[in-house]
This record gives C-alpha cells, sequence and structure tokens, in this order.
C-alpha cells in the first residue's frame, strides 16, 4: 500500500475504502477504462508478449467517449491491453501514446532493475542450456513506444521515468496551449517488480529500493501536479489510485498490505495480496486534487473502486455513457464533491489467479460485510502456495471489526444468518444481470509472429531512436 505524499501535504481527501477491479494488471485497466468487470468486458486475466487480442474491439474505452465529446487524449506509461493492430492505445481513442505495452518483466532490458536478468537475448535457435545460466535472456526486448513506433529497445529503465515525467508535462502543456479539454491517463509499472531508480542504489539492502521506487513515483505524481497547477489547476480534476495489492513473493521489493494481512489465508498458506480476492489484494490507495472543487482535509470511508472512474469522469465531462450496456461502476461526484459517505452497497471481487476461474465473482463485498465462496493464496515470499478451497456456506468477515480477515463469522451465529441471504440474493442478481448484458469475449489466441520487434534482424530488437 502506498499513498503519496505531495499529494497528501495539499490537503487532498484520501478514500481509505477504495478497491482495484481485479487484483491483476490487464483485468483491472481493462474494467478502469470501461468500467465493467471482466465477466463484461471479456478481459479476465493478463495477455501476454505473444498476445494477438486484447481488450475487446466492442467495448467502449473512457477515451473514445471523451475524444467524442472533444477532448484531446493522451496515455502515458504501461498499457497491458493488446499491442497488435486494433488493440494498440491509438486505436482505442488516445490521440497521444508513450509507453510500453505490457508489464517491464515481460521483456528483457539493458538496465534491468532488481530481480530481473538483463539482456542479451538467447539466439533464437540455441536450447535453453545458457538460459539457466543467466547468462542471457529468451524473453525479446522491452520495448517503447512512442504512437505506433518503437523508439527504444530494449528500455532503459534508468531513465524511463524521467521520460514519462516529461512526456506528461508536454501534453498538458500542448493540451491546455489548444483551449481544448484533455484526459491524460498515466499507466504506472514503476512499482512492478523489476524495480528501478534514476540512481543506481550503492547499498540495496541498507538504502531499500522499494522505498527508493516509492520516492522516484511520488516525484513523478508531483511534477505532473506541478504542471498542472501552472496551466489549468482550477478546471482539472486529478484521480490517483492503484491497480492490485503487492506482489508478495517479491519479499523486500514488494510493498506492504498494511493492515489488510487476509489472517484467515496465512494460517493456510500463500500470500493474500496480488492474484487474490483478499483485501490486500484488491484495497488500494487513492487520492483526488481539485482545488476549489473537491473539498480538503478529508477522509472518505464510502466503499469505491476503480470501477467508478469510468462513469464518475464522463459525468464531470458532460458527456453521456455508451448505450446498450451495463455498468459495474457508479457515479461518485457526490462522494468527491459533495462529501457524501455514500458510495458501492455490494461490491465483487473476481478471481484474479490464485483460486477459481479467472473472473469470476466469488468474493462478495456487502456493505461492511466480505463473503467468500472460493479462498486461495498467491504464492507468498517463502515460496508457499496456499490451497484453493471452496465454501458452499460461504465464509463471511465482519470487516468493521476484522479488517485483517482473520475469523469467520460463526456460521450458526443470527450475524451470519441475517447476512447470509443477503449476498446469496447480491450474487445471484449480479449473474444474471450479466447473463443478460451484452458482453465481450477477449481474444487470447498467441502467435509469436506479434511479439513487438523494432529491428528483426538483431536477436535483441535493438533501436535507439530516442
Amino acid at each position: 500500500m502506498w499513498s503519496s505524499t505531495v499529494l497528501q501535504k495539499h490537503t487532498t481527501p484520501v478514500f481509505v475504502d477504495f478497491h482495484a477491479a481485479a487484483s491483476t494488471c490487464s483485468p483491472s485497466r481493462a474494467s478502469l477504462l470501461t468500467g465493467r468487470l471482466g465477466l463484461r468486458n471479456g478481459v479476465t486475466h493478463n495477455f501476454a508478449v505473444t498476445s494477438v487480442g486484447g481488450l475487446p474491439l466492442n467495448e467502449t474505452t473512457l477515451a473514445e467517449v471523451l475524444q467524442q465529446a472533444g477532448y484531446i487524449t493522451g496515455m502515458i506509461g504501461k498499457w497491458h491491453l493488446g499491442h497488435h493492430g486494433s488493440y494498440h492505445p491509438n486505436f482505442r481513442g488516445f490521440h497521444y501514446y508513450f509507453g510500453i505495452p505490457y508489464s517491464h518483466d515481460m521483456g528483457c532490458t539493458d538496465t534491468p532493475g532488481y530481480n530481473h536478468p538483463p539482456c542479451p537475448s538467447c539466439p533464437r535457435d540455441n536450447g535453453s542450456l545458457r538460459n539457466l545460466d543467466r547468462d542471457c535472456y529468451t524473453d525479446i526486448a522491452l520495448p517503447l513506444y512512442e504512437n505506433l513506433n518503437i523508439v527504444e529497445q530494449p528500455v532503459n529503465l534508468s531513465s524511463l521515468v524521467q521520460k514519462y515525467t516529461e512526456k506528461a508535462t508536454e501534453f498538458i502543456q500542448q493540451a491546455s496551449a489548444s483551449g481544448r479539454p484533455f484526459l491524460l491517463y498515466v499507466g504506472l509499472a514503476h512499482m512492478h517488480v523489476p524495480l528501478s531508480v534514476s540512481q543506481p542504489l550503492a547499498n540495496a539492502q541498507s538504502r531499500r529500493p522499494y522505498r527508493a521506487g516509492i520516492r522516484e513515483m511520488d516525484s513523478l505524481v508531483g511534477q505532473i501536479k506541478h504542471k498542472l497547477d501552472h496551466t489549468a489547476k482550477e478546471n482539472t480534476f486529478l484521480w490517483f489510485t492503484g491497480d492490485n495489492g503487492p506482489w508478495a513473493q517479491k519479499c523486500e521489493l514488494a510493498g506492504s498490505v498494511g493492515p489488510f494481512t487476509g489472517s484467515w489465508q496465512t494460517h493456510q498458506g500463500g500470500s493474500p495480496a496480488k492474484q487474490t480476492t483478499w483485501e490486500g489484494g484488491h484495497r488500494v490507495p487513492a487520492l483526488a486534487y481539485w482545488p476549489g472543487r473537491v473539498p480538503a482535509n478529508v477522509t472518505s470511508t464510502a466503499l469505491l473502486s476503480v470501477l467508478d472512474i469510468f462513469p464518475t469522469v464522463v459525468a464531470l465531462a458532460g458527456a453521456s455513457l455508451p448505450q446498450g450496456r451495463h455498468f459495474d461502476g457508479l457515479d461518485a461526484s457526490e462522494v468527491l464533491l459533495g462529501g457524501s459517505q455514500v458510495g458501492h452497497r455490494v461490491l465483487f471481487h473476481p478471481n484474479s489467479g490464485a483460486a477459481g476461474e479467472f473472473g469470476a465473482l466469488q468474493s462478495v463485498r456487502l456493505e461492511c460485510y466480505k463473503a467468500f465462496y472460493v479462498t486461495g493464496g498467491a504464492k507468498a515470499c517463502d515460496g508457499s502456495i496456499g490451497p484453493e478451497r471452496h465454501h458452499a456456506l460461504p465464509l463471511i468477515f465482519n470487516l468493521d471489526e476484522d479488517a485483517a480477515e482473520g475469523v469467520p463469522l460463526h456460521r450458526g451465529g443470527a450475524e451470519y444468518q441475517a447476512v447470509l441471504p443477503k449476498v446469496r440474493k447480491a450474487l445471484a442478481d449480479v449473474l444474471q444481470d450479466i447473463a443478460h448484458d451484452n458482453t465481450s469475449r477477449a481474444d487470447y489466441t498467441q502467435d509469436p509472429s506479434v511479439i513487438p520487434c523494432c529491428n528483426p534482424l538483431q536477436i535483441s530488437c535493438r533501436c535507439q531512436i530516442m
């Protein structure tokens, strides 16, 4: 968990019950851009380097809605919603794109960062023996795009954050000068392993690379805010949040779940963080900043989600939601602007890899209660993995009294018996609604020919245009 000191010292509202739409990258980001869970938008698990498809083309993104409303739209950072053909950001509503097409552990780099092997790639006709010695890397080099062009491959991780900052401030400056409203989506992968910071750490053990990475990301957010304050302060809304909890198997290179320790699961084995439906997997930091519009010095307990970004921003922009589909997010304008503490009554947390079928809704948040029909632990720092367990009668926790999810309500108790039928009805209602909705199916086909490569004549696909 993390919150920006740059924003907090300017007395921004903090949302303490805010959730990612899934606890892995692609599904969470797809839900941010569509306002719809993976069972509706089709994205239930991550796309690969070799993925042919991406976020289904019949899904409408937030950028497409705002582009049609006259906005200039830009995307900087990690995309991870399809890089081949029409799935590229420039064809999904973004006038401008600068970033990497997927996670930065999905390709080799010359500046590898912590917990990541460097280039060069292994020769294509070589076996796997050299890879065991870690003197070469089987994945292709990580590319950096500017619009449709690869401008650097392999990416230089140590300078990537500075490039993001420069491109973000340039976009804000140019969009503001045009007099048109703008949307800038900055999709950071900075806290994803491998960690990399601009200045190498002399002593990684004592100086803690995760902390250094947080500070660098905080600086990036601060420079974006500074640029906004000097160009469009009164007219621009800044919303910061995360896309999943920490990657516990990476040990000291991952973040902390704070009080959301998923104690019931840790006693069974495995991690209750990223890839799980425990609070540590999907409860994330969230801050809002809009001087004169969003009240300062506020701690909001409203139950909100990344799903809410789409309908809220559309409403604030005076645009209209796409027709012919249902949304899982809500318009949180009253929470942001009016001080309301009323968010979702019910929120669903899709399976994200640790247990159950990808995307299935088997964890239900109902007011202060959390019900699990399936439990499991992701790979932990010690290498353990919690067993997948199905519960005909769900485990139910009262999060107001047990944020650590340590002791479920007694199944024979009055509180459990009062909550159970409400949970069953909420789950039945959403599944029926999805069954009658205009849903999509993502193409997860893989083909090595779609791997991004700026120079196929070189083993590592090398190019340095920037």
